[in-house]
């Protein structure tokens, strides 16, 4: 497979081993997101709206929300030596997020990550969390983050894309990209939607297949 390739992957649940923005819902927000993620999940609402309503209900500072985070989020232990992998063979890594910044960054810090992110941005203002989309699509709605449009980006640059992901709001991306790494939630989208892809479980699997790509 001689070709030039980047690597695009989510960070909730695929890069971690759990949904860290999940993770501080279930912690600080009231039952009542559970049921806008039942939402969302029946496609009723988009991931943007979904984490817009959900953190909304959240009423902690962002001090206590790093810290719960950075104690209890865990990083697939694979992830590192793939990024080694990549780095060795010139393959753009970015991370593309439907997450939100204060977390994201305090992880990837503290775990001595250096990639590129994409992700939403969290506003503490009087008690509340609101969120701001510096990466999304001007004629969507449905995510804040547009992974889509990052893989058309590449794609333009004359990339084939790696998509690796977990969940609902890695559709979009899933559908353009040229190979598919996917788990849990996403490997059944992409079953529904006929979607061809490699099923995965820690970043180790991924580097060995793509180890064999010539």
């Amino acid at each position: 497979m001689a070709e030039r390739l980047a690597v695009l992957s989510d960070f909730d649940g695929t890069i971690t081993m759990t949904d860290v923005a999940e993770d501080l819902l279930a912690r600080f927000a009231p039952k009542e997101w559970e049921e806008i993620e039942r939402l969302h999940r029946a496609r009723g609402i988009g991931t943007r709206e979904a984490m817009a309503r959900q953190f909304a209900l959240v009423h902690a500072r962002r001090e206590e929300l790093v810290e719960y985070a950075k104690r209890t989020a865990r990083m697939d232990p694979a992830v590192p030596a793939f990024l080694r992998f990549c780095g060795g063979r010139g393959i753009p890594f970015e991370i593309v997020s439907e997450g939100l910044d204060f977390y994201l960054h305090a992880l990837i810090k503290s775990w001595n990550l250096d990639v590129p992110v994409r992700t939403n941005r969290a506003v503490f203002e009087d008690g509340r969390v609101r969120i701001e989309y510096p990466f999304a699509d001007p004629t969507c709605t449905l995510c804040g983050t547009c992974k889509l449009n990052r893989v058309f980006e590449l794609r333009a640059s004359s990339y084939r894309v790696v998509y690796i992901g977990d969940g609902d709001s890695d559709l979009c991306a899933a559908v353009e990209a040229d190979h598919v790494f996917a788990k849990r939630r996403l490997a059944e989208l992409c079953d529904s939607e006929e979607i061809a892809y490699t099923p995965f479980e820690e970043f180790s699997e991924i580097e060995r297949e793509m180890g064999t790509w010539r």
